[in-house]
């Protein structure tokens, strides 16, 4: 296996992991925001965390994860060019 290709199999796989971290981040805001809602219905006035900070991080990261993932072979070919003498 070529260091390129490796380098491909890397990124796609790094991609996959932050796709993996992103849909996380997203699904424990989503819970996040329920468990509010029903604590704000009990009347409950204890400190909850906010649940934006799952998605200003779980947004993104599915973006870049996504963009890695299915760019991989655009990265590798800029990584490894061809050198033109």
């Amino acid at each position: 296996m070529k260091p390129s290709e490796l380098f491909g199999v890397f990124v796609r796989v790094a991609g996959f992991l932050i796709v993996i971290y992103g849909m996380y981040e997203i699904w424990s805001g989503i819970d996040n925001f329920g468990e509010n809602l029903l604590s704000a219905g009990q009347d409950d006035n204890s400190d909850q965390a906010s649940s934006l900070i799952y998605f200003v991080f779980g947004i993104p990261s599915l973006f870049v994860g996504a963009i890695c993932f299915f760019l991989a072979d655009w990265i590798v070919r800029l990584t490894y060019r061809n050198p033109t003498l």
